[in-house]
């Protein structure tokens, strides 16, 4: 309905008669920020005594979120271990800093106390039928749009739910290799089911607490990688293609920025190496979404 209806204090003491509306879009304001720095002394003290009923928690929303038919359209893999978040954050490239010349930075967001991961999935069961009544094969691309319906509906309700437990999120959806290593495939064990077309990596999902007195996009990052505005298909070692998939590499060098403040990528292209990593392209920008009623 359009933004205007009514008055703003009509809406909110109607939806009082509910739920407590201010806190409410209190949340709605703070999900859509995404946090890239992270205050691990404070999750630790607190996860002394709570964090596995915290995760837990997480993990029972991310899984019991409506699906369609509720069908099991993804896997959740997870993570509070500081060193295995620490090795995984490494190859999150893709946040991209300049397009010309192009660079990126990893996604800091995915360096917080708690990493979860949605894989999309052909689930077990086949409930969706074609016109004639035949059931539609998991292969379907139908079917694919339903898993990933599903994982935005999970993430978006563990976001949430994270917030409503006093956390800060920030989601990634960059989750590549380096030199053609698929990593992350190989992390989880699902190379064979990558291959096979039967699972897709999907959407990542860091929780913690933020560091006070910082700006949520200000990264502790040290480097750059030059050359590449995304983390798509890197190479750091002049391979032409990818060994598994034969696509094209995108030559890239990784700088840092803390010893450096001109650089030089693959491509003979000089750079201007930021003295501090910070990542706010889209902190300002008018969200685009109309609202039409149907009539």
């Amino acid at each position: 309905m359009p933004r205007d209806w009514e008055s703003e204090d009509k809406r909110t003491k109607v939806m009082n008669m509910f739920y407590d509306w201010s806190q409410e879009r209190d949340i709605m304001y703070k999900i859509q920020k995404c946090q890239r720095n992270w205050n691990y002394e404070k999750f630790d003290k607190i996860a002394e005594v709570t964090k596995n009923e915290m995760i837990a928690e997480l993990l029972w929303v991310a899984e019991n979120s409506p699906a369609k038919q509720h069908e099991g359209y993804y896997d959740l893999y997870y993570t509070a271990d500081r060193k295995v978040i620490s090795d995984i954050y490494k190859y999150t490239w893709g946040n991209t800093s300049r397009r010309e010349p192009p660079c990126n930075w990893r996604n800091a967001q995915a360096n917080a106390s708690i990493y979860m991961l949605w894989v999309a999935k052909e689930p077990i069961t086949m409930q969706n039928s074609n016109a004639d009544g035949t059931l539609k094969p998991n292969t379907h691309h139908e079917r694919w749009l339903n898993a990933y319906c599903s994982i935005g509906i999970s993430l978006g309700l563990t976001i949430r739910a994270a917030a409503k437990m006093g956390f800060a999120t920030g989601a990634n959806k960059n989750h590549n290799d380096l030199n053609g290593n698929d990593f992350w495939e190989n992390k989880l064990g699902i190379l064979d089911d990558i291959v096979a077309g039967k699972k897709k990596i999907a959407y990542g999902l860091g929780i913690g607490y933020p560091q006070e007195g910082r700006d949520r996009w200000e990264m502790d990052e040290t480097e750059l990688m030059i050359g590449a505005a995304n983390g798509s298909k890197i190479t750091l070692t002049d391979q032409e293609t990818h060994p598994r998939t034969g696509k094209k590499m995108r030559k890239a060098k990784i700088i840092d920025i803390s010893v450096i403040d001109k650089a030089v990528d693959p491509y003979g292209v000089e750079h201007n190496i930021p003295e501090e990593a910070k990542a706010r392209v889209n902190s300002f920008r008018p969200s685009g979404i109309n609202i039409i009623e149907i009539k």
